[in-house]
């Protein structure tokens, strides 16, 4: 008989022997599942055919670190006992026996089975680990901080994340307080952001967010946008709104100074919004026509990336603790902004608000005299233009006719 066979045959007969009285240990199993090649010829015997892929799962490296290192395979592989072993037996999940309360959470989360069999979309084994089961606090397990995006990122597409400030602060600083996924989403209970109970409802997400940044969320929530939130207004910014989800922009960078503008335009410019509440839709326009906002937009067509020294949106209304002006009123509104100019126009007095139109297009009765000006110039420019380039047609014209003549 050949060798290896025998070797097979003696290994069989020993772990047969041992599983009728006692439950299976540890080395009864890895004489099958110890290594690819032993697996194969364990099948062979069995006259079974394995693909590579199905060998490489059934492979198990128990790892000495791990929290269920105590127990046996059969404490969680019940059926083993039998071999070979039943069909389908690696499709159940042993670990809602001892860990039920989790079971319970994902059955009603996002990864619980679509159709609703008792099974789970994602499997314990997805995110913990198979065998090698490690404690999240270990730097080695597959929900330690550095590597929680890995995981996740197996199934879910959002590469973003590494590249926002929260995934820098993990992958590249090493700062384990930064969010992770399972930090703004929750562990077993995570849910779809539609559903009123996810951590990432738009209704929830300052309290999410609060978790880390509770100073920040704290004016948030006494502004004109969080009381709004809190009176669950979904059409009123939250901090994704602001932020983003996942590639989150670092606040600091010139680039998120620079896109500032666009990014408050996406309400504030926004047709319906300003209709249904009555805002003035032409705040972003003329903010974009005088002399910050044209800069502004210029920075971002150019040099996205370079400091811009002219004032955006949040430098006169404040970045979390956005107020109504029609609720502080005009002279609250004229202190505030004063104290505004004077950051970057130290020498600015009330007079020195008097040079801005406060979001309002000129007209006949509200500065009528820059509406009178602003018309000259497009009547006397495109006259004083047309002037000139008939006089130039006509000149080259008696020329010519000249030349034919002569």
């Amino acid at each position: 008989m050949n060798p290896s066979r025998y070797r097979l045959w003696v290994i069989l007969v020993i772990f047969l022997a041992t599983t009728a009285t006692t439950p299976a240990g540890g080395e009864e199993c890895l004489a099958c599942h110890g290594s690819g090649e032993d697996l194969q010829m364990a099948a062979q015997s069995l006259g079974l055919e394995l693909s590579a892929r199905r060998v490489s799962a059934l492979v198990v490296t128990l790892g000495t670190e791990s929290v269920h290192a105590s127990l046996a395979c059969t404490d969680c592989h019940p059926q083993a006992t039998e071999v070979p072993h039943p069909q389908g037996m690696s499709r159940t999940n042993p670990c809602v026996a001892c860990h039920q309360d989790a079971g319970d959470a994902v059955s009603r989360s996002a990864h619980k089975d679509p159709l609703g069999r008792g099974s789970f979309r994602a499997q314990c084994w997805h995110c913990h680990g198979a065998h090698d089961v490690r404690p999240s606090k270990d730097p080695e397990s597959t929900l330690a901080p550095a590597n929680v995006a890995g995981t996740c990122l197996r199934c879910h597409n959002k590469q973003e994340y590494l590249q926002g400030v929260h995934g820098h602060g993990v992958q590249l600083a090493g700062l384990d307080l930064a969010a992770t996924c399972i930090s703004c989403h929750g562990g077993h209970d995570v849910l779809p952001a539609s559903d009123p109970a996810s951590h990432v409802h738009r209704l929830n997400v300052p309290k999410t967010c609060g978790k880390c940044h509770r100073r920040v969320t704290e004016v948030y929530v006494t502004s004109v946008h969080g009381r709004n939130l809190s009176a669950e207004n979904a059409d009123v910014p939250s901090c994704i709104d602001c932020h983003e989800a996942h590639g989150i922009l670092d606040p600091r960078l010139p680039r998120f100074r620079n896109v500032s503008p666009k990014m408050c335009a996406r309400c504030h410019a926004d047709p319906k919004i300003v209709a249904k509440y009555g805002l003035r839709a032409e705040v972003f326009d003329t903010y974009v026509a005088d002399f910050h906002g044209t800069t502004a937009e210029l920075f971002v067509a150019t040099s996205p990336d370079q400091p811009l020294n002219k004032a955006v949106c949040y430098d006169c209304h404040g970045y979390h603790d956005v107020e109504s002006v029609r609720q502080l009123g005009t002279e609250r509104v004229q202190e505030r902004l004063l104290q505004r100019c004077q950051t970057c126009h130290p020498r600015a007095s009330k007079t020195f608000l008097s040079a801005w139109t406060a979001h309002y297009t000129p007209d006949r009765e509200r500065y009528p005299w820059i509406y009178y000006v602003r018309l000259f110039y497009q009547v006397v420019i495109p006259s004083t233009i047309g002037f000139f380039l008939a006089y130039i047609a006509l000149d080259i014209w008696g020329r010519r006719r000249r030349g034919r003549h002569q």
